[in-house]
């Protein structure tokens, strides 16, 4: 008998959410030192695609949630000809929800984010980059920083961890509503699609940087980008004032978990701006809001609240086609509504030491949607850490001016680059 899998918590509700507009596929990149052999390729992913059973599944209509099943088709690598992260066409793609792409030195996975978080998929892309290594005769060695390929799936790495640590199953303190937040807007790039402009910088010496700033790298970004938010919305006479940076945040810091699947939250950090709030206050507030709000106790309570929603009686007797449209549209009205933009940061990559020679760079690419269609995933790896901004609109101003103010106000230099989509 087939394997199958409810949806975990967070996944449901992408699988809810996802439309045209929201294609809710995430893309996590390694770009190696040589030109990638797309036969040696697939031979490595049809080796590590049973290491990982929760990642190659199909989804099953059920009448109250969706569910996902073993998938026995043949997982097919494919050279890179579309724009990063579009929707996934599951009879082009044999009804996966995830697909491995090349192009020049780069491996990419790209996957439904019902199915896992960014720690679930840079785990599945470690252990292809591992193995197509090996089978080229490369002289890796594994360590505990690899899922292993041969080795069989732990039982751990399938399970819903939210369910693992919920602590209660009712909502003792709901979330508060976050406030409306300021929103970009633009004109659509024709044709539709998602352009990419990445910056690479100096890891080590951008992080000294922020620490004489007295935050942490990721205060320092984000901080960086609320400031230049601002200015761009001043140019635009906007009145709105909070600017919201949505910032996921992985649980397994202070949840150990080597679940493969969704385990994170979101922590919304907003500050209320003026052409008098001087940059260093908005990196006290930001600081502070980060400590707060990656808190132990104030993680508990997220997943506290992902639980309680899914164990919601009426929720769970709903029908799906009428479950979904009203998730969806509570996911546009509240968690859209109160972030300007989201920045994903996978932070520092480890592989193992005989694996880094190989490994030029690591990128995560988020999918912009309809009220946050500008947003940015970083990802470290060899101290070189890349900042990829993804747009569905031609407006460009907020990211060149980022990249331009870290070289001014730091002295390092950053090298961008851009898939040229709409350009």
């Amino acid at each position: 008998m087939d394997q199958w899998y409810k949806i975990d918590n967070t996944g449901k509700i992408f699988h809810a959410v996802s439309n045209a507009s929201n294609s809710a596929v995430f893309r996590v990149s390694m770009t190696l030192h040589e030109t990638i052999d797309p036969k040696i390729l697939q031979e490595a992913l049809d080796i590590v695609v049973m290491r990982f059973p929760t990642l190659t599944v199909r989804v099953r209509k059920g009448l109250f949630w969706d569910f996902l099943e073993q998938n026995d088709q043949v997982l097919q690598v494919k050279k890179e000809a579309d724009y990063p992260c579009a929707p996934i066409d599951r009879k082009e793609n044999n009804a996966f929800l995830i697909r491995v792409l090349y192009f020049g030195k780069r491996i990419s996975v790209e996957v439904f984010h019902s199915l896992t978080d960014g720690g679930g998929a840079a785990e599945f892309l470690k252990t292809l980059a591992y193995q197509y290594l090996t089978l080229k005769g490369e002289p890796v060695e594994a360590d505990e920083k690899i899922m292993l390929p041969d080795e069989a799936p732990k039982r751990e790495e399938v399970e819903d961890s939210f369910e693992k640590y919920a602590t209660s199953r009712e909502v003792k303190n709901p979330a508060s509503s976050d406030k409306k937040a300021y929103q970009l807007k633009g004109t659509q790039l024709n044709p539709p699609g998602i352009n990419v402009i990445q910056g690479v910088v100096d890891a080590g010496a951008l992080n000294t940087y922020a620490k004489a700033q007295g935050t942490s790298l990721t205060g320092f970004l984000t901080s960086l980008l609320i400031k230049v938010i601002h200015m761009e919305k001043n140019r635009e006479k906007s009145k709105a004032s909070l600017i919201t940076v949505a910032m996921p945040v992985s649980l397994r810091r202070h949840f150990p978990s080597v679940s493969i699947r969704n385990f994170f939250s979101v922590s919304n950090i907003g500050v209320r701006m003026s052409d008098d709030v001087l940059f260093e206050d908005v990196i006290t507030e930001v600081t502070k809001q980060l400590i707060e709000k990656t808190d132990k106790s104030f993680l508990q309570e997220s997943i506290n609240r992902f639980v309680a929603f899914q164990s919601n009686l009426l929720l769970r007797i709903v029908p799906v086609f009428i479950k979904y449209p009203v998730m969806r549209f509570a996911f546009n009205q509240f968690g859209e509504r109160a972030k300007t933009i989201t920045v994903s940061n996978l932070g520092n990559i480890q592989l193992p030491d005989s694996m880094r020679p190989y490994a030029d760079s690591m990128d995560v690419v988020l999918y912009p949607t309809n009220k946050s269609p500008v947003n940015c995933g970083t990802a470290t790896v060899n101290n070189k850490l890349t900042i990829t901004f993804s747009r569905s609109i031609e407006e460009n101003e907020i990211i060149r001016t980022f990249f331009k103010e870290i070289t001014r106000l730091t002295g390092l230099e950053v090298k961008v680059s851009s898939n040229g989509w709409g350009e």
